[in-house]
């Protein structure tokens, strides 16, 4: 574990926001003043496929890191886009092991996801 992935996951267990790459970058920044943004996102890329993260997707094309690799919920504002672990559990139905389109694929995992308007926004309207 190198200094720069112990910062990297302290960034992460503080945020709750789920934050992107450059947010990640700003705290490590703040902590070892000569790394770079590349030295970042190598890190953080290496750390997801390691199974040490959680990437999120958005649908503006960001990339979202997450310190919680337990399956989860979560939920996204429309508005400003944070990002919250849902804070109860929530079980996707299953898929039935007998369905031909299930036989036919080799599914690695599932995401549950929910979007609205989070708290701050929706007292806004």
């Amino acid at each position: 574990m190198t200094s720069q992935r112990k910062v990297i996951i302290e960034a992460l267990k503080m945020s709750k926001s789920h934050p992107p790459a450059d947010a990640v970058y700003e705290y490590v920044r703040k902590k070892l003043p000569n790394v770079s943004l590349g030295t970042v996102y190598r890190n953080l890329e290496l750390m997801y496929k390691n199974g040490m993260i959680i990437k999120i997707d958005t649908p503006d094309g960001q990339k979202r890191f997450d310190y919680n690799t337990s399956a989860h919920p979560h939920f996204r504002c429309e508005r400003c886009g944070k990002i919250e672990d849902i804070p109860f559990d929530i079980h996707a139905p299953a898929l039935s092991q007998e369905s031909e389109w299930v036989k036919k694929r080799k599914i690695k995992s599932s995401t549950l996801h929910y979007q609205g308007l989070c708290e701050e926004c929706a007292s806004e309207t």
